[in-house]
C-alpha cells in the first residue's frame, strides 16, 4: 500500500486544524470475545483464499455484517479495480454498478479515509463524516450509490497486508445506520495488524498451500519431478520401485490440485 506521512494515533482521530483527540472507547468483555473468536476463526485459514472466506463469514457471525466484500490489489489504488472480490450479501449485486461507474470515487480511497486506514487498520463512514465535508464524488458515491439504491446507512473498511506486499480492504455495509459503533470499530482496529500477520504468512493459492503441506518424501518426489526427471529416474534417484513413484506422483496430483506433471512442476518452481 502506498503510504501516507500522515500518521494519526490508532487509539484516536484527529480533526482537521484541531490537535485534540477523542479517547478510546472502553472494551467490553463482548468486545473482548469477538476479537479472540475472529483471531481463531482466522487462524484456521491454509491458504489466502481459506482466510478471505473464513474473514467474510466471521463478520457474519461475529459482528451480524451479512454486506461483506473483500478487495485486494498490488497497492492500495490497485484494490479498488480488482475485478474479482470475493462479496457475500448484497454487494454481489452492488459489484456490476460499483465496477462500471463508482469505484474511482469510493469514499474510502479518499486522503481522510486513507490515513485512517493507514494509521488504524479501520475507516468508517461516520467517522469521515465528523472529520470534514467529503469531496463531491466521493459524496456522491455515499449518497446515490450506497444509500439510495442500496439503502446502506454503515460503511467502513478495514486494511490488511497480504503476501508480497499486496493490500485487502474489507468493506462491511448494513442498513442500520448505528450498526458499527464505537466500540465495535475499536474492536476491529484491535485486530486488524493481528489479521495481517496471519494473511501475510499465507500461501496464495490453495495448491501452494497443500504442497507445503507435503510429507518429506512427496516433497523429495515434486523435486525430482521439478528437476524434469521422470518416474524411472526418480525411482532410481530414490531408491524406489517406479510403481511407488507412479502413486506419489498420483497422490500429490491430487493433493495439490493440479492437472498435470506440467502443472505441478510449474508450481513448485514458482515455490522455490
Amino acid at each position: 500500500m502506498t503510504q501516507s506521512t500522515l500518521v494519526d494515533s490508532p487509539a484516536s482521530t484527529t480533526t482537521a486544524g484541531s490537535s485534540r483527540r477523542r479517547a478510546r472507547p472502553q472494551m467490553r468483555k463482548l468486545d473482548y470475545e469477538r476479537a479472540f473468536d475472529v483471531l481463531e476463526d482466522c487462524d484456521r485459514a491454509a491458504s489466502l483464499p481459506d482466510f478471505k472466506e473464513q474473514m467474510v463469514a466471521s463478520l457474519g457471525t461475529r459482528f451480524g455484517l451479512r454486506h461483506v466484500s473483500f478487495f485486494a490489489g498490488a497497492t492500495f489504488h490497485n484494490v479498488f479495480g480488482d475485478h474479482a472480490p470475493l462479496t457475500e450479501g448484497n454487494t454481489e449485486k452492488m459489484l456490476p454498478e460499483y465496477q462500471e461507474r463508482w469505484s474511482r470515487y469510493d469514499v474510502f480511497s479518499t486522503p481522510a479515509a486513507c490515513r485512517q486506514l493507514v494509521s488504524s487498520g479501520v475507516s468508517s463512514l461516520s467517522e469521515l463524516s465528523k472529520v470534514g465535508a467529503l469531496p463531491a464524488s466521493a459524496n456522491a458515491y455515499v449518497r446515490h450509490f450506497l444509500q439510495a439504491t442500496w439503502g446502506m446507512e454503515t460503511a467502513a473498511a478495514m486494511r490488511l497486508e497480504l503476501p508480497g506486499g499486496h493490500t485487502a480492504l474489507v468493506g462491511m455495509f448494513d442498513g442500520c445506520a448505528d450498526k458499527l459503533g464505537p466500540s465495535e470499530l475499536s474492536t476491529l482496529r484491535m485486530v486488524s495488524r493481528q489479521l495481517s500477520a496471519i494473511s501475510r504468512g499465507l500461501p496464495v493459492t490453495r495448491s501452494r498451500a497443500a504442497l507445503a503441506g507435503l510429507s518429506d518424501r512427496q516433497r523429495e518426489v515434486v523435486r525430482l519431478l521439478a528437476d524434469g526427471l521422470s518416474n524411472a529416474q526418480i525411482a532410481e534417484t530414490l531408491s524406489l520401485a517406479e510403481d511407488s513413484v507412479k502413486k506419489y506422483v498420483s497422490r500429490i496430483l491430487s493433493l495439490t490440485g493440479c492437472q498435470s506433471r506440467m502443472e505441478l512442476a510449474l508450481l513448485a518452481r514458482s515455490r522455490a
